[in-house]
């Protein structure tokens, strides 16, 4: 069983990418740090400054860097001595229109093949349909 110690979070948004870390290695390295405990890395709400509202639980999200980016960070934290912890959003995802699951499911009620993926309360939606309150003016 892995124990991490002396862990580091990272906060990834736009502002701060993964070749943003890639240039602190060196630096959380001198500090002691052994784990870095990063922020969810997949696709969000665009501008999201902090991941859990996730639109795709399959992409990294592009505003935050590569595959290619993450496995040459891989790399140097295991060349460094350090690991890493990946915060992840099982639980619920963003409500935006990039959210394809979520639109489908709007859109085809029942019947979509990610109906099952939330948690939706309708006995029969062939005569109700979907709906999403909000609120505002």
């Amino acid at each position: 069983m892995f124990n991490p110690e002396s862990t580091y979070r990272i906060q990834f948004h736009s502002g701060f990418k993964f070749k943003n870390l890639e240039n602190i290695i060196p630096y959380l390295q001198k500090l002691g740090i052994k784990t870095i405990y990063a922020s969810p890395i997949f696709d969000a709400v665009p501008g999201s400054m902090h991941g859990y509202d996730g639109v795709n639980p399959n992409t990294f999200n592009p505003e935050l860097g590569t595959l290619k980016d993450l496995t040459r960070i891989s790399k140097k934290l295991k060349s460094a001595g350090m690991s890493w912890i990946q915060d992840i959003v099982p639980n619920h995802m963003g409500f935006h229109h990039k959210n394809e699951w979520l639109m489908d499911v709007l859109k085809k009620g029942d019947q979509s093949n990610y109906y099952n993926y939330f948690d939706i309360i309708s006995e029969d939606l062939s005569e109700s349909p979907l709906m999403a309150p909000f609120l505002g003016s």
